[in-house]
């Protein structure tokens, strides 16, 4: 079977990134997982995403950084940020980052599907 998409989670929670990669797995992505922000910028240094999931927080670099490094060298890779937190995002600054969408935790595969036929599909 020939891989829909393909997809970079960068997280450093081994159960989330596991989640994320069991359901874009089962949507028919080709999914890479790095545990951090270095090797996850390895990833995207080497490869081409059509789409990155990352933690709003992963312990050696943010998101946001990692979005704006996308957007500048990757352009058509959309971007989307997995977070627990409740609070407001203000869109148009998380849309100058280069993220496209926010996923929010507990992550549910209905979401997950919604967000991907959306962004990529």
């Amino acid at each position: 079977m020939v891989a829909m998409f393909h997809v970079l989670i960068i997280d450093d929670d081994e159960e989330l990134r596991e989640t994320l990669r069991k359901s874009l797995a089962r949507l028919g992505c080709d999914v890479t997982v790095s545990p951090t922000a270095e090797l996850g910028m390895d990833q995207l240094k080497t490869r081409t995403f059509d789409a990155v999931f990352a933690a709003l927080c992963v312990r050696d670099m943010g998101a946001r950084s990692i979005a704006r490094w996308v957007k500048k060298n990757s352009s058509n890779t959309k971007f989307l940020i997995v977070t627990s937190w409740k609070g407001y995002l203000e869109s148009n600054l998380l849309k100058l980052d280069g993220i496209h969408d926010v996923i929010h935790k507990p992550v549910k595969f209905g979401e997950i599907k919604d967000k991907v036929l959306e962004h990529l599909g």
